[in-house]
């Protein structure tokens, strides 16, 4: 059995074809990701999927190098068992590999079940770590993209780590109308002493945030005059987290962003009867939040003491 990654085509292909005059009984097994369209039959690409992180196989059209037709099977991969198996190779055999090689061993430790006693399991590893250093390589990666927990990493965690976010008692939010001009909203969050604020609807519900660096970015480079709604300067790039969530959660956000939006979801019923789930904004969580919270407890346990 040969196990190998289909991307362009080639190295299977060929790889497979001289393979198959020398050893007619072979197996070929072709691994693709979810989320591409190389496999057959054509309803094993049937998924949700509309991306996927591992590279160098799977693509959105068959390229012309790819020979089908000397492919046995398929397997369709996912990204956490690729790279959780890529981390595994690294970790106990030494082979610093990338996340296409984990996609292929993964696919033959499935495949290779079906082998007898004697017969052989052959996989191609194609690619190295080099180019992955800063993506599953990184514990934080791998936590942020939902294929690690916190608890597989089994690594000690202050003691603030796993408490939900709801101890760091905010405050209410200051929230905006997207009919503010930015004047306005400016002297608004100069005078409460805040960067940034939510723009909501009337109903309360979450259109993004207006924040005071990029208001005067774009009044400065001319996009936007003093006189116009807050609403032409939306920032909709923000991290949002709940009061279920544990602190180290917040600070894993809070080590790439300047501040994360606490929502609260709600179900609220229409006029017909039909349930709606609704997100309201609860409030605007800083590092400045976090670190008060963290030296203020440190700092009443020493003056007990």
């Amino acid at each position: 059995m040969l196990v190998a990654g289909a991307g362009a085509g080639g190295t299977i292909t060929g790889v497979a074809r001289k393979l198959k005059e020398r050893c007619p009984n072979i197996k070929i097994v072709a691994v693709d990701p979810k989320g591409s369209i190389l496999a057959e039959p054509e309803e094993l690409n049937k998924t949700d999927k509309t991306q996927y992180e591992v590279e160098g196989i799977g693509n959105d059209f068959i390229p012309t190098v790819l020979d089908r037709s000397v492919m046995d099977s398929w397997y369709k991969s996912d990204d956490e068992e690729s790279f959780n198996m890529s981390r595994m190779l690294m970790r106990e055999e030494g082979l610093l590999c990338g996340g296409s090689s984990g996609t292929a061993m993964a696919a033959a430790v499935h495949a290779a079940k079906e082998l007898k006693e004697g017969q052989r399991c052959v996989v191609i590893l194609p690619d190295s770590i080099r180019n992955y250093m800063s993506k599953f390589l990184s514990d934080k990666w791998m936590v942020q993209k939902g294929f690690l927990s916190e608890e597989d990493l089994m690594v000690k965690k202050p003691w603030w780590w796993n408490l939900k976010l709801k101890a760091l008692n905010l405050s209410a939010p200051l929230t905006v109308l997207p009919t503010v001009n930015c004047q306005r909203t400016i002297k608004i969050l100069k005078e409460k002493g805040f960067d940034q604020a939510p723009v909501v609807d009337e109903a309360g519900l979450i259109l993004g945030m207006v924040t005071l660096g990029n208001m005067l970015a774009c009044i400065l480079a001319g996009k936007i005059k003093v006189s116009d709604p807050v609403s032409k300067v939306l920032y909709k790039q923000f991290k949002q987290i709940r009061l279920t969530d544990h602190l180290g959660k917040l600070s894993r956000i809070l080590e790439t962003d300047h501040f994360a939006l606490v929502v609260h979801e709600q179900i609220q019923y229409l006029t017909d009867g039909s349930p709606c789930l609704k997100q309201m904004v609860f409030g605007v969580v800083t590092a400045v939040d976090l670190l008060n919270f963290v030296t203020g407890r440190e700092r009443r346990e020493r003056s007990m003491s």
